[in-house]
């Protein structure tokens, strides 16, 4: 078993630990002990069955309030277990706490969730029966400072009910601020905590209680991760001598798109093609061994992906520096397109070659007039560079900013990242002395952590903008009830841009 969630009062137990106020409370297996941990405790009291099997207690009739009485507590313990095991007759059931039932108060939530890209993330906001309703929450990546609480707490648009409304007593703000202090210490403590809310939190004019708590562990968290390598030289984006793999003249062919937009390359283009004698009035070679000139600084390879590592060696022996690879049908595609994919960036590593994609639209640079894509026609020269992680964006931008002279610096489809990835292509872009500003299109991010300081580095000379597929309902996933965020992967992701320094987050639906 690798996840688990603690019980109430394993729950109760960390959070007074991290000094978090809990209500008092007893475990009891007889109803005569019931009554006498409820009159030790002080009345009124709330009584909830103990059972790994019932998570949903109220649903059971597993919940008793406003228990007055020493008699009454005896009668509800033997009622909760009734209701149980009418429940589920097979339930296992470990007793029934006793706690002290918390006064009336501010009801709030504070969650937590383990995000797979950007790790810890802690969420303030109101809780209680109105959470989900409402909405009304505000998030952070982890580790924040006291600063960073506070603004958490402002955040929320019933922040006003904290500091008093229409009469009402001021609540315990210091007391708050603390308490959230405590729960970001005991998530970046305790390694092995994946989620939690504690909902609700209930915020008095003085002091607070945690009133309910769901906490679920985990000794197998696993985050996105990224093997880095070491930084590809600013010049491997100025090749003077560019090979295409797969060069066509039937017109239908990838080939022959590619081809097409590289006769306008002013350096030296070698069309590879063993059947034909010349492609597009170009001399053609049957392999790029067979150039005469020493080393070709940049291929672009649109073979079917069964021929790609056989091609990927001879890049590799001819001193390729970048392959760029069209080709589809890698780990996109299935388990052996992931093992095909592994295969080419083995054979590439040995030889020091980098890879961009594969399964993408390619890499433009307009300043230089290098174009290795297939769009229709070739973006003008400007200083904007646009890193995307979808082809068809690209193409549509490329389109449009032709429509309104809008000229680039940089262009990159980066694919399935095998090699080179975001950080390899944000790390280009700024020391490019032609970019001004960079635009990243974002799915999904590897290493979130990693992203965020480069970005923060990035962003501190050249100003960056986020575009977040996923905004919508439809294009992200439901945060399920009780996950302790109320908000998916999309939220987090506008959070780290927020953090990292962009400075605008434009948001995408679909």
């Amino acid at each position: 078993m690798t996840e688990w969630m603690l019980s109430e009062s394993e729950g109760y137990d960390l959070l007074s630990k991290y000094g978090i106020p809990t209500p008092k409370y007893r475990i009891v297996t007889r109803a005569e002990d019931a009554g006498s941990a409820a009159e030790a405790i002080g009345f009124p009291v709330v009584m909830k069955i103990i059972s790994p099997d019932i998570i949903h207690k109220s649903d059971a009739g597993g919940v008793i309030v406003g228990v007055g009485t020493k008699e009454a507590a005896q009668s509800a313990f033997n009622q909760i277990v009734a209701n149980a095991r009418a429940y589920n007759q097979n339930a296992d059931i470990h007793g029934v706490i006793v706690e002290n039932q918390a006064a009336p108060g501010l009801e709030l939530i504070i969650g937590g969730k383990t995000d797979p890209t950007f790790g810890k993330v802690i969420t303030f906001g109101i809780g209680g029966t109105l959470v989900e309703l409402m909405k009304d929450v505000t998030l952070r990546i982890l580790p924040i400072d006291e600063e960073e609480i506070r603004k958490m707490v402002t955040d929320i648009d019933s922040y006003p009910l904290i500091t008093g409304y229409r009469g009402s007593k001021p609540k315990d703000e210091e007391c708050l601020i603390q308490i959230i202090k405590n729960v970001c210490k005991m998530f970046e403590d305790q390694k092995e905590l994946r989620e939690f809310d504690i909902n609700p939190i209930r915020l008095y004019d003085s002091g607070a209680c945690a009133v309910d708590a769901r906490i679920i562990m985990d000794n197998d968290i696993r985050l996105l991760d990224v093997v880095e390598r070491e930084p590809v030289p600013p010049e491997y984006f100025k090749p003077k001598s560019v090979a295409v793999i797969g060069a066509s003249d039937d017109k239908n062919k990838m080939g022959y798109a590619v081809m097409h937009n590289l006769l306008h390359f002013p350096g030296k283009v070698y069309p590879i093609n063993n059947k034909r004698d010349t492609i597009q009035g170009l001399k053609a070679y049957p392999t790029i061994l067979d150039i005469p000139d020493d080393t070709i600084d940049l291929a672009v390879i649109t073979v079917p992906a069964r021929h790609v590592p056989g091609v990927m060696e001879e890049c590799g022996k001819k001193g390729v520096k970048i392959a760029v690879v069209i080709t589809a049908g890698f780990k996109e595609m299935s388990e052996e397109g992931r093992l095909l994919e592994e295969r080419i960036v083995e054979i590439a590593h040995r030889y020091g070659t980098r890879i961009v994609g594969p399964n993408c639209l390619g890499l433009i640079i307009p300043p230089i007039g290098l174009d290795t894509t297939y769009v229709a026609q070739s973006p003008n020269p400007g200083n904007i560079a646009f890193i995307s992680q979808s082809g068809a964006i690209v193409n549509t931008v490329v389109d449009w900013s032709l429509t309104k002279d809008i000229g680039f610096s940089f262009v990159v489809s980066v694919g399935n990242q095998a090699d080179l990835n975001f950080f390899d292509y944000l790390r280009a872009a700024a020391a490019d002395p032609e970019t001004k500003v960079i635009i990243m299109y974002i799915e999904q991010i590897k290493n979130g952590k990693a992203f965020m300081e480069i970005v923060s580095e990035v962003s501190r000379h050249k100003p960056v903008v986020a575009l977040k597929a996923g905004s919508s309902a439809r294009g992200q996933a439901a945060a399920a009830s009780h996950t302790g965020s109320l908000s998916g992967s999309y939220d987090v992701y506008v959070e780290a841009f927020i953090k990292s320094g962009v400075l605008l987050v434009h948001t995408l639906t679909g």
